[in-house]
């Protein structure tokens, strides 16, 4: 998934945990110790990196770190975001 790394290293700086210990199938509530505010913080700093600006309201069905990445992908791929090109 193309939004893989950057979901893995946001969420392991977030959370203050080594990289190689945050995993797919964990969940962010339950095994991250997240609050949807704190989700809704990551997608909007993992939108910066990625350069892209999706919409945010389906993010309350996200429960995993896999669930976050196909989030990204599949709003890339619907065309509900918008990649920012810098273009000088």
């Amino acid at each position: 998934m193309p939004f893989t790394r950057s979901v893995l290293h946001v969420l392991a700086h977030h959370v203050g945990r080594p990289v190689s210990t945050i995993h797919p199938s964990q969940d962010l509530e339950r095994d991250l110790e997240m609050t949807p505010l704190e989700v809704v913080l990551v997608a909007l700093e993992i939108e910066g990196i990625e350069d892209v600006d999706i919409d945010i309201t389906g993010l309350e069905t996200v429960r995993t770190v896999r669930d976050l990445s196909t989030f990204f992908a599949r709003e890339v791929a619907r065309g509900h975001a918008r990649i920012d090109l810098d273009v000088a």
